[in-house]
């Protein structure tokens, strides 16, 4: 199963984001901007050498505090592997695969779907693992996987199995392309790489295993540096698997195969929706596994499970409050959720995964004002303007916005609640996303 390979250009002074990988999409921001004023993105580019990447990581690690080369090479984070990655990605042959238009006709109906998924253990692989698939073990569909001791392959397994269950539940979605594509994902990649990412190239979600404390502790139970102690297996939460698996969705489904530019304000929308989703499956499974569960008692925090032990209360990203998801100390510096919230913070240049805050609290606004389940009506209105044929790569905050109104108004008509637009659009508002025809 192959996807479309994204090679995203550089228009005006809009970036590609530093964490794109066959131009898409890793779970968590890069180290540059963990601490600090925050920064806008620097322009990351695919004609970029290594040395070139090198020189400009030692340039960044004089100035503002951040992790020196020598101390990212230490800990197995440096961008290198990200351009030997991107560099093995781009000799890949690929084909656009289109999407099955969903059926929105009655979500109520029983959805039975026949899953595939194909796991992949890259523990002890080189990174070219991923060309020979023969070099590492993997486990198919229907395979016993009861007692085996890869952790990490039983959770990704079950996990994308929960996302599969609540599209086709509550979407009446077949698998990633609605037609019951095969879902391939890749656990245990790279040694302590600290994210996960879903290539387009690869047709397949990729999760590594962060940093243990193990081993990496000081006297003053301070994480030695950035990361280590504070980052864990990024396969662990179903939050995060379904948040990439939603970016396979979303390239497959947008602007026929194309999917969303990732820079400014289409690749925070491309991240925020993967967000929306992902925080649906969450409550979706807290409530299915305890009947008992409102929603009231979720704290719309995303990335729980990626951080370890000892930082209690903190995540990834909070839908709730962007920007409060996470402050941790470590020996070197303070690093903090740099999240906005708000639509006057913005700027073109700033990373994705900062500016994706500002549609992510207008869902949470939008479902807290709805009421119910966050996966019922508001759900379902984000969904359908995602699956709005109208909706192309380059669309903006206000587009998708209004998208959403618009569903709300056909959802409303349909349910008996005329002022679900409006709602909609006091969500929006709240953030200072306005689309031009709507009324003040």
């Amino acid at each position: 199963m192959a996807f479309t390979k994204i090679n995203p250009q550089v228009q005006g002074n809009q970036t590609e984001s530093p964490n794109l990988i066959d131009g898409h999409v890793c779970f968590f921001l890069p180290l540059q901007y963990l601490s600090g004023e925050r920064a806008t993105a620097r322009s990351t580019r695919f004609d970029l050498s290594l040395e070139d990447t090198e020189n400009e990581n030692n340039a960044d690690a004089q100035k503002g505090g951040d992790i020196s080369e020598e101390d990212k090479m230490e800990i197995g984070m440096t961008y290198m592997k990200v351009f030997q990655t991107r560099d093995f990605l781009e000799n890949l042959e690929t084909e656009i695969i289109k999407a099955k238009p969903p059926n929105t006709q009655n979500f109520k109906d029983p959805f039975v779907i026949t899953k595939q998924r194909l796991i992949r253990d890259l523990q002890f692989c080189g990174i070219n693992s991923f060309e020979d698939s023969d070099s590492s073990p993997s486990w198919s569909e229907g395979d016993d996987i009861s007692d085996l001791n890869a952790k990490s392959v039983k959770l990704c397994y079950n996990n994308i199995g929960i996302f599969l269950d609540f599209m086709a539940e509550i979407f009446q979605r077949d698998s990633l392309d609605n037609r019951g594509c095969k879902v391939i994902a890749s656990v245990n990649y790279e040694f302590n790489y600290p994210n996960a990412f879903y290539s387009s190239a690869l047709g397949q979600v990729v999760f590594g295993t962060g940093f243990p404390m193990t081993g990496w502790m000081e006297s003053d139970t301070k994480p030695v540096d950035d990361f280590i102690g504070i980052i864990g297996d990024f396969v662990t939460g179903i939050d995060i698997v379904a948040h990439e698996l939603m970016h396979a969705v979303i390239q497959c489904t947008v602007d026929q195969g194309n999917g969303l530019d990732y820079k400014g304000e289409p690749g925070a929308l491309s991240e925020s929706i993967a967000d929306v989703f992902a925080i649906m499956t969450q409550q979706w499974y807290s409530f299915k596994t305890d009947p008992n569960w409102k929603l009231e008692d979720s704290d719309w925090i995303i990335g729980k499970t990626a951080i370890l032990p000892g930082h209690p209360g903190m995540g990834l990203r909070s839908l709730k409050e962007p920007g409060k998801a996470f402050e941790i100390a470590t020996r070197t510096k303070v690093l903090k959720d740099l999240q906005i919230q708000h639509y006057d913070e913005y700027n073109d240049n700033l990373e994705v995964h900062i500016s994706s805050g500002i549609p992510n609290k207008a869902f949470y606004e939008a479902a807290k004002e709805i009421g119910g389940f966050s996966w019922e009506k508001a759900g379902q209105i984000w969904y359908r303007a995602l699956i709005d044929t109208g909706l192309d790569k380059t669309c903006l905050f206000s587009n998708f916005a209004n998208s959403t109104f618009k569903e709300a108004v056909k959802i409303g008509k349909a349910t008996g609640d005329p002022d679900l637009g409006k709602k909609v659009q006091r969500a929006w508002r709240k953030v200072g996303v306005q689309y031009d025809t709507w009324d003040d």
